[in-house]
């Protein structure tokens, strides 16, 4: 029953808060329920490293009449801890920050949904079948959708969220046919066996979730989805996707599927290019959080791609750790901005660092234009990392002292998680990687902040001056060929499409439903009658 603790602990604090904030409203106390339910969570599951793998059995399904049967358990493995981990981390960051943000997003509400939605992410995450990941999946999106359907935002806003909701359900739709596919061929199976059929399928379903197979951002502005309990909201479905990838065979690429791999490696590597350069150029961190997942998450999928499934843990955690530190960073104190740069060690790939074990995902089977395309987006991950870290920041004067003490210490608490992680995190973690992959990367790195200037930019501030021909060219492309990696305008005819049947239907009943229907009738039957004698003659 260890698996279900930290669920439980979550759920009871959440509902703790809610009955609390309901009856007798006390800002400290939510803020020490969830905190001590959040550290709770947080030991049980780092203790949980001693006991892997852990297995819980929920139950079983039948269909006798369809011959099926299949069964509901959770799993805690070297291959689901890493999320595990690092999703309780930041939500216990979050309430630790959110004592410095008690004027802006911060709220008794906001704990008790962050706390479910992290319980309902655990569960997910540790999910040891498809039926149990499905179900876990369906449970996130719609909470999802009721928090944002109380936002009450503008039709536009509106519109994306339906465009998101229907992308996940596309999503849980395919993990289905993946499920159907892998008891076809190998019956009954869990994720630590999934059959080569089903993988394919799987990884589109994880990918279409994380925004990069196909590439689609429906939510590239959210003005509603900020810090703290937003940053939960934001990152929870996106770890309940990439603990799927950890899990998939090496050897999905079958040899029908491998004409087609260069084409998947090439949209997989634009959608990391596009993502790395809008990153870098984001006005604030997370305006360009869309930016922040769709780039990582691609480096992830490749490493599936290539056959290193297992190298797609440090990206992952890359994209949740080092930028949750960033996201909850707010308000911003100078004499603590120092703590942001630690973060690089998640991110930066050095020999014996939590991301060095990725370079292998990358390079696959050997050296390529892909893997020389995918060091650039990291490179361009790593300079807006640095932009957005190096910004000044003003004084904590304006912060009661308990925040002053509380704030950092959430910062420091996602800083610790990666370092742990990168030692004992998975069979593997403390390793040099393929080390000459980060050499180049680095090295890239350092030449575009020593010839910057040139372009008539200070390091770490990369955006171009507006009397810049490249900042002129580029104001004038990216906005207009942002839509098309969208996919809005597919949505946007799919929904044309849609409306036009319906009229045309509306119009034909209209018809048969008028004086002239029988007529209408009559001649229709008359016609069905000719085709049919016709066909007959024939």
């Amino acid at each position: 029953m260890l698996i279900l603790l930290p669920v439980g602990l979550l759920l009871l604090g959440s509902l703790a808060i809610f009955v609390l904030d309901l009856t007798h409203p006390k800002f400290g106390s939510s803020w020490l329920i969830a905190v001590v339910a959040g550290i709770a969570a947080w030991v049980v599951i780092f203790y949980s490293r001693l006991q892997l793998p852990t297995l819980l059995d929920l139950g079983t399904w039948q269909a006798p009449e369809l011959n099926l049967n299949g069964h509901f358990s959770l799993l805690l493995d070297y291959q689901s801890w890493p999320y595990a981990l690092a999703l309780v981390t930041i939500l216990l960051a979050m309430v630790f920050t959110d004592a410095a943000r008690t004027r802006y997003d911060s709220s008794p509400r906001a704990w008790s949904a962050s706390l479910v939605v992290t319980a309902l992410g655990l569960f997910a995450i540790q999910s040891g079948t498809s039926l149990t990941m499905m179900m876990a999946w369906v449970l996130i999106d719609v909470l999802e959708l009721f928090h944002l359907l109380r936002l009450q935002e503008t039709a536009r806003f509106n519109l994306r969220m339906i465009i998101s909701f229907g992308v996940r359900m596309a999503s849980i739709l395919l993990l289905f046919f993946g499920t159907m596919l892998g008891w076809a061929s190998a019956g009954d199976f869990d994720l630590t066996q999934i059959p080569t059929r089903a993988g394919f399928i799987f990884l589109v379903a994880a990918g279409l979730r994380l925004g990069v197979f196909p590439l689609n951002m429906p939510f590239l502005q959210e003005p509603v989805l900020r810090r703290g309990a937003g940053n939960i909201i934001r990152m929870t479905p996106v770890a309940a996707s990439l603990s799927l990838l950890a899990r998939l065979p090496a050897d999905l690429i079958t040899p029908e599927l491998k004409p087609w791999l260069p084409l998947m490696m090439g949209l997989l590597t634009l959608a990391a290019l596009y993502a790395a350069s809008r990153w870098l150029s984001a006005v604030d961190e997370v305006n360009g959080r869309p930016y922040w997942i769709v780039a990582w998450a691609s480096l992830a999928v490749a490493s599936v791609l290539n056959g290193v499934p297992q190298s797609s843990i440090p990206w992952g955690i890359a994209l949740i750790l080092p930028g949750s530190l960033l996201f909850l960073y707010y308000p911003r104190i100078q004499r603590i901005n120092f703590l942001l740069l630690l973060g690089l060690i998640g991110i930066l790939g050095l020999p014996y660092t939590q991301a060095a074990s990725g370079w292998a995902g990358l390079v696959g089977n050997g050296f390529s234009v892909w893997t020389f395309l995918l060091i650039i987006a990291h490179g361009m991950m790593v300079l807006g990392y640095l932009e957005q870290a190096l910004k000044p920041g003003g004084e904590a004067g304006a912060l009661e002292s308990w925040a002053r003490l509380v704030y950092p210490l959430g910062l420091i608490l996602i800083i610790q998680a990666m370092v742990a992680l990168g030692l004992v995190g998975w069979p593997g973690a403390f390793t040099p990687g393929v080390w000459w992959l980060g050499l180049i990367s680095n090295a890239l790195i350092v030449a575009v902040l020593l010839l910057i200037r040139r372009f008539g930019v200070i390091a770490p501030y990369f955006q171009l001056p507006t009397s810049s021909r490249i900042r002129t060219v580029s104001d004038w492309v990216l906005p207009r060929i942002e839509p098309v990696f969208r996919l809005e305008w597919l949505y946007r005819v799919a929904w044309r499409l849609y409306h036009s049947l319906g009229k045309i239907l509306k119009l034909f009943s209209s018809i048969m439903e008028g004086e002239g229907g029988i007529l209408w009738t009559a001649l229709i039957l008359v016609l069905l009658i000719a085709l049919f004698t016709g066909m007959g003659v024939n």
